[in-house]
């Protein structure tokens, strides 16, 4: 019988046949599977649903990334650097909204992408950036599990059954030319080399950086507007922008993502000093 709530998470997706199987929730080896054969042992089946849950009746499900066509970028805070801060810039030099695909909140401050796995895409290299993994030929944590502690795997832009429909009909977003081609070779980290050449570049980039910071998630919103500071500041040093417009347009981009008159101007002054000195962003 099915009656947690990770249950039922699992029985929506199992109803739309998108396969799953039971992980660990806490302690050592928490996210790991319970089941022998991991996620190949994923099914949609509600009678093997039925003996998991009489088994394990407070694990989280984990979801198959290659069975369902699904790659998710997997942006963390632990260990490794901060990947939402990364995979945020990555986006803004794109000029991507990252609000246009699902995206998932972890229990551990992260966030989860998920895009439609192109069929031709090779193998991945498994990494995007810093702390920004990607995700599928393994598995992830199925959107919607809660843990023992009440911290969820909150989905942030849509319901769980939008997000179960779009993985069972292959309606995913599509991944852009540019992310398939970032996945596919190693990421290099902008130098200042990268600063725009011509006026109109520079205004395309500070666009993009502009509008990564107004669009940035809870909890990301100083990291990013201080990495946006510290690119401009690459800028201001190099004459492509003034160091007083730069200022205004952060500042003002700042308080738009919700923060304080006094943390605004404060990360944005720390961000222009940081990149006008070159000690990189």
């Amino acid at each position: 019988m099915i009656s947690s709530e990770n249950q039922l998470v699992a029985r929506t997706y199992c109803a739309s046949d998108v396969p799953v199987f039971p992980c660990k929730e806490a302690g050592e080896g928490s996210k790991s599977p319970y089941v022998a054969n991991g996620f190949h042992e994923a099914t949609a089946r509600l009678d093997r649903l039925n003996d998991w849950a009489a088994k394990y009746p407070t694990a989280i499900y984990g979801l198959p990334c290659s069975a369902n066509n699904v790659l998710v970028l997997d942006a963390d805070r632990h260990g490794n650097g901060d990947g939402v801060a990364n995979v945020m810039a990555i986006y803004a030099q794109h000029g991507f909204d990252w609000r246009s695909v699902p995206a998932v909140h972890t229990p551990r401050d992260g966030l989860h992408f998920f895009f439609q796995k192109p069929k031709t895409l090779g193998k991945t290299k498994g990494r995007l950036a810093d702390a920004v993994d990607v995700r599928d030929n393994g598995y992830v944590i199925a959107p919607g599990n809660k843990l023992p502690d009440g911290r969820r795997y909150a989905i942030l832009n849509g319901t769980l059954e939008q997000l179960v429909s779009a993985i069972a009909n292959r309606a995913l977003p599509i991944m852009p030319d540019w992310l398939v081609t970032a996945v596919l070779q190693p990421y290099r980290v902008p130098s200042r080399s990268s600063v725009p050449a011509t006026p109109e570049i520079a205004t395309n980039q500070l666009s993009g950086l502009i509008q990564a910071v107004v669009r940035a998630p809870t909890g990301s919103r100083n990291r990013l507007l201080f990495w946006a500071a510290c690119r401009l500041g690459d800028f201001v040093d190099a004459g492509v922008v003034q160091r007083d417009v730069a200022f205004a347009l952060l500042f003002e981009a700042g308080q738009q993502a919700g923060l304080s008159r006094r943390e605004a101007q404060a990360t944005s002054l720390s961000g222009l000093r940081r990149g006008e000195l070159g000690r990189g962003c």
